[in-house]
């Protein structure tokens, strides 16, 4: 019928023409908006996904990191502080000559709490507390607390014996305290016979040492010295002396005319039960031995720096060749005997940070060119030497 009518009246038609194409457009616009709205709506869903904050569970909260800080001796590279480094945190007036360390007012310490929180803002609180803020209470509001510059030999040092024993009971109580590092691995390191004892009978090389382990006796140390036929030789405590404090040293016959600067040592350190004693090592030259610091950082080797013996301004990264490779194996030999002692609640676990510092003595005998020895390992409070690394010291740790 549509049809008949169509033939008989053409307007009709015509009529009928352009409605089909007037609903053909309307039905292309609405195909396109649906669309559109199809890609806005999953948009928002996709933004809604990467936007929405999270309910935290009730109870949970961030994970709160306590970071003990306070060195003023080790910055980060020029220019890689945090934007908003409180002012509060900054070490001011640390330039000139009377700088500590390599100056600066912003920290490796520091700089390294910082950037956890600003890498994951909802996850992690920073507790930022100076070595006289802690105990037991303070730590306890953190699930972890990181000790970078303010252990309990850091406190002994700086005269401050009741602090010192609150922090011994924060480090001895670590399992329930949650301070890193943990107390047996830590008083390892502190105990330089206990490490390099143990080094030695797993024939890594070190310098020849005499063992003191029950207090000083100036008489029988330098009739062992003098069997050794050792011509110049020092002697320092063996147990919580750092920066050379409780040093002594010089030739074996001037000790031999005259004891009683030996005898006075003996007298000065009654308290002090475990002391090193060792021959002079010095390089051709007649400077004392240089070292390459290696680095480790959560378990891998990382990066490692030369520093003079006798230049404190002699420290860079250590090129690539021969002896940066010997120097970094041996240093990889150490650290297997780091792991052997490094737990948490009787399970091994990889160290935040080690520096194990090699010994380094030209000697064209040797094939290497160089006799290389293990001389000492430090733990995380020690310095980073970040002005010097291939990283930001602050993105690695």
């Amino acid at each position: 019928q549509s049809r008949t009518q169509a033939h008989t009246h053409p307007s009709s038609d015509r009529n009928s023409q352009k409605m089909a194409k007037a609903m053909k457009v309307a039905m292309k616009k609405a195909t396109a908006m649906k669309r559109k709205a199809v890609v806005k709506a999953s948009g928002a869903a996709a933004a809604s996904i990467t936007k929405k904050k999270v309910p935290v569970p009730k109870g949970l909260g961030k994970i709160r990191i306590g970071i003990i800080h306070g060195k003023v001796f080790d910055p980060v590279k020029v220019g890689t502080h945090d934007r908003n480094y409180p002012e509060k945190l900054k070490i001011k007036n640390n330039t000139g000559p009377n700088a500590a360390g390599w100056g600066g007012q912003y920290m490796a310490d520091v700089s390294t709490g910082l950037k956890i929180a600003r890498l994951q803002p909802d996850i992690f609180e920073i507790d930022f507390m100076r070595m006289d803020d802690v105990s037991p209470k303070r730590l306890a509001k953190n699930h972890l607390t990181f000790n970078f510059w303010g252990d309990m030999s850091i406190a002994i040092a700086d005269g401050k014996i009741p602090l010192a024993k609150t922090i011994i009971e924060v480090q001895k109580d670590c399992y329930n305290t949650r301070h890193i590092p943990e107390w047996n691995y830590y008083e390892w390191v502190l105990h330089k016979s206990r490490y390099m004892k143990q080094c030695i009978k797993a024939g890594i090389p070190m310098i020849p040492t005499i063992f003191v382990d029950n207090g000083f006796n100036a008489k029988a140390v330098l009739k062992q010295v003098q069997a050794k036929g050792w011509d110049k030789f020092l002697v320092k405590p063996a147990y919580l002396a750092f920066f050379g404090q409780g040093v002594i040293h010089g030739k074996t016959q001037d000790f031999v005319d005259n004891l009683e600067p030996f005898l006075q040592y003996e007298r000065d350190n009654t308290k002090q039960k475990e002391f090193l004693v060792q021959p002079y090592v010095l390089k051709p030259n007649g400077n004392v031995f240089d070292e390459i610091r290696n680095f480790f950082v959560d378990g891998e080797w990382k990066y490692s720096i030369y520093t003079d013996g006798t230049d404190y301004e002699g420290f860079y990264e250590q090129p690539a060749g021969a002896l940066k490779e010997a120097c970094k194996q041996l240093a990889i030999r150490t650290y297997e005997e780091v792991k052997k002692v490094s737990k948490w609640e009787g399970k091994p676990i990889d160290t935040l940070l080690n520096r194990i510092d090699i010994g380094v003595v030209p000697d064209k005998s040797l094939k290497l060119g160089y006799k290389i020895f293990v001389n000492e390992i430090e733990p995380q409070i020690c310095t980073w030497l970040g002005r010097y690394c291939p990283y930001e010291i602050a993105d690695l740790m």
